[in-house]
């Protein structure tokens, strides 16, 4: 299963790319179609970067949101939660059973983002909160700063659920589910300006004609020894 692995994310690579490339031009193209939408979402993203930098990384409440990913997805996994564990020097959940998703879904799951556009939604079944939507905004621009700040901290200081299924294998894994749920989450927020079907049309089109080009002069460079 290791070796499979291994080999499923060296097929993935190109679509690494791919899916990184297109994402980062639907980020620059969300930039340079300024609105007072955009601008709220900026401001949330760089006011968490201004907050850690003057105050302090709030690592305890990352660590508890790390922890919470694992026994969310964990549960809708089927698993069972028999241990919940936070204090500031680390965490520990322990289930019924793990898998790839609920090993790694700390990495590439906001979990703080999806609450509080998830709060947004449920209030929004019974009352009128378009007013606040600036609000929602900035507050999903804050809590995706904090979530990727404090993840790139806590990779650096190394994590073993990386290493459980091999730190290449979860880097393709996480930052290809990355990209998607960031992607979903832009056209969640700003449905008119990200177009989500093209962004991952585009990414699959051009990871197949990049394996057939490959296929072809692979062919072709094996056929001049013969």
């Amino acid at each position: 299963m290791k070796y499979l692995r291994f080999l499923f994310a060296v097929i993935l690579i190109p679509f690494v790319f791919v899916l990184s490339i297109e994402f980062l031009n639907l980020v620059t193209y969300l930039g340079k179609n300024v609105s007072r939408n955009t601008i709220t979402f900026w401001l949330g993203l760089a006011s968490y970067f201004i907050f850690q930098q003057i105050f302090f990384k709030p690592i305890r409440t990352y660590i508890f949101g790390h922890e919470l990913t694992h026994a969310i997805v964990g549960i809708l996994s089927g698993a069972r939660l028999k241990s919940f564990k936070v204090t500031s020097r680390g965490g520990s959940v322990k289930l019924t059973k793990t898998n790839v998703w609920i090993t790694l879904a700390p990495y590439f799951v906001p979990i703080y983002t999806i609450i509080i556009v998830f709060i947004y939604w449920v209030c929004g079944q019974f009352w009128q909160v378009s007013p606040f939507y600036p609000y929602l905004l900035f507050l999903v621009g804050f809590t995706l700063s904090f979530h990727f700040s404090l993840t790139h901290y806590a990779l650096v200081q190394g994590q073993t659920d990386i290493k459980q299924f091999g730190a290449f294998f979860s880097s393709v894994f996480i930052i290809v589910i990355n990209c998607i749920i960031l992607a979903s989450l832009l056209k969640l927020l700003f449905p008119d300006q990200i177009n989500l079907k093209r962004y991952l049309v585009s990414s699959i089109n051009s990871t197949f004609l990049f394996w057939k080009l490959l296929y072809v002069k692979g062919r072709e460079i094996w056929a001049s020894f013969l």
